[in-house]
C-alpha cells in the first residue's frame, strides 16, 4: 500500500508552487507503452525468454527482469515523495541493480510477466496517490536527480527502448512517432543506430 493519501486525478493537474502539474497525458502514454510490452511478452515462449536479446550478454529474461526491477525502483522513489522524503531508485546502488537482474533473469516467463505486472501496478498506484503539489519532488537515480514529473516519460522510454531490445519483431520504427520525436536527443546519444526518423 502506498503510504500517502490518495490524490484526486484532476484532468489538467493543478500547478504546485514551483509550476509542476500532474502529467496526465504522459501517464497515459506509459500505460500504452506497457500494453505493447505485455503483448510482446504474451507472444513469447520460455525458450525465447532464455534466448539472446540485442543487448550484449543479456538474454530476453535479463531485459524483462530489468524493466520490472526498474519499475519497482521508480515506485520506491514516488512512495518516498508521498512521504515528503527524497528516495533512491536503487538503495543498494549499482551492485544491487546488477544482483537483482542476475537473480531473476532465468525465471520462467510466467514469473517474469508476473513481476512486470506487479511492479508496474505498484508504480501506477504510487503515481495515483502522489498529491498534485508534489510532482516537483526530487528523487535520486543512476543518472542523477529528477522530479516525479520527469520520471514519467523516463519510464515510457525504459519500456519502449527495451521492447526493441527484446528482438521479438518490434523495431524502432514501430514505436510511437511522438516518442521517437520527443526523445530524439536521448536516442541519438544512446541508440544512434536507430536514426531519428
Amino acid at each position: 500500500m502506498v503510504p500517502c493519501a490518495e490524490a484526486p486525478a484532476h484532468q489538467n493537474g493543478p500547478m504546485s508552487a514551483s509550476g509542476a502539474a500532474r502529467p496526465v497525458s504522459d501517464l497515459a502514454a506509459v500505460d500504452a507503452a506497457f500494453a505493447l510490452l505485455l503483448a510482446a511478452v504474451d507472444a513469447m515462449s520460455d525458450d525465447q525468454a532464455r534466448g539472446p536479446s540485442l543487448l550484449p550478454d543479456w538474454t530476453r529474461g535479463h531485459v524483462l527482469i530489468h524493466v520490472a526491477r526498474s519499475g519497482e525502483g521508480d515506485a520506491l522513489t514516488v512512495e518516498a515523495s508521498c512521504r515528503g522524503e527524497v528516495g533512491d531508485k536503487y538503495p543498494g546502488g549499482a551492485e544491487q541493480r546488477a544482483a537483482d537482474i542476475e537473480a531473476g533473469a532465468a525465471s520462467p516467463l510466467s514469473e517474469l510477466r508476473a513481476q512486470l505486472v506487479a511492479t508496474q501496478e505498484r508504480l501506477v498506484d504510487a503515481w495515483a496517490a502522489l498529491p498534485d503539489d508534489r510532482w516537483d519532488a526530487i528523487a535520486r537515480g543512476p543518472f542523477g536527480e529528477r522530479t516525479a514529473t520527469e520520471g514519467v516519460p523516463a519510464r515510457r522510454r525504459e519500456i519502449l527502448v527495451h521492447l526493441v531490445d527484446l528482438d521479438v519483431g518490434v523495431g524502432p520504427t514501430d514505436l510511437p512517432a511522438d516518442y521517437r520525436r520527443d526523445d530524439a536527443e536521448f536516442l541519438i546519444r544512446f541508440r544512434p543506430e536507430w536514426g531519428t526518423n
